[in-house]
């Protein structure tokens, strides 16, 4: 998953919100359709308390990731909610029709021993599920087929074949990068899940020793609090080997 040591892949069951009620479109998992329309109508019933977390995936506003979440009659398996809206194609609801969207919510199923590496991911996952989910703009083009292309997309991200990327502010925050083309940055913390190793990649050659200190102080911190000291630091200065880093990864950066 997040964490390539947890070797179960996350399963999902998808819904969609129907003119008569909720309606699975996709269920990859072991729950019998009456278990997984219970999580359906709980999760549901959450996110109608909490509208606050509907998103769009046609990036004006991500979704907000509600869980972990129990998983009716599996005291193993916990939920993470992804709610958002989708165009419609057409409704006899006046309430639906009057809005011109309806709800969607992915429900993300996984073991309760990766609780804490899915916690950690908040960042991540709201806006690459959004990034991806973009297809999702229109009930016309959801089905389950998509909705699959969704889920693999997802899976890449949650075994670690994605990697984390965090531009380093001048006032030394951290912002999570998402996508291929990458805004410009002197610093960027490139963190490989699967080698375990976390790239400083130094873009300004005159960087002066006290900025240099505060950004090795940054990246431990992170390695620390984030990934519990499990990534070896390497960092790098030569413009021809971050280039080739970012090339494997099929990473670019924005010129200046």
């Amino acid at each position: 998953m997040i964490n390539p040591n947890i070797s179960k892949e996350p399963v999902l069951v998808f819904s969609i919100f129907k003119d008569y009620g909720p309606e699975i479109l996709f269920n990859n998992s072991t729950l019998e359709e009456n278990v997984a329309l219970t999580l359906v109508m709980q999760g549901m019933t959450l996110v109608e308390m909490d509208k606050g977390s509907i998103g769009r995936v046609d990036g004006t506003k991500n979704p907000k990731m509600l869980g972990p979440l129990p998983v009716p009659e599996n005291e193993q398996l916990k939920a993470i909610a992804i709610p958002f809206e989708t165009e419609i194609t057409s409704s006899t609801d006046e309430r639906i029709a009057a809005a011109g969207y309806r709800l969607c919510v992915a429900y993300f199923l996984f073991e309760g021993s990766a609780v804490r590496d899915v916690l950690d991911s908040y960042g991540l996952i709201e806006p690459y599920f959004t990034l991806i989910g973009r297809s999702l703009q229109k009930e016309s083009n959801i089905n389950p087929s998509s909705i699959k292309q969704l889920y693999t997309r997802m899976i890449d991200m949650f075994s670690g074949k994605i990697p984390r990327i965090y531009a380093i502010n001048a006032d030394n925050s951290l912002k999570e990068m998402i996508g291929k083309r990458l805004e410009y940055a002197d610093t960027y913390l490139l963190c490989d899940l699967n080698k375990k190793i976390m790239y400083i990649l130094l873009y300004n050659p005159s960087m002066d020793v006290w900025r240099r200190r505060d950004i090795f102080k940054v990246a431990s911190e992170l390695n620390s609090s984030m990934f519990r000291s499990s990534m070896r630091i390497n960092t790098i200065e030569d413009i021809k080997e971050m280039v080739r880093i970012l090339e494997i990864l099929n990473i670019e950066i924005a010129p200046v």
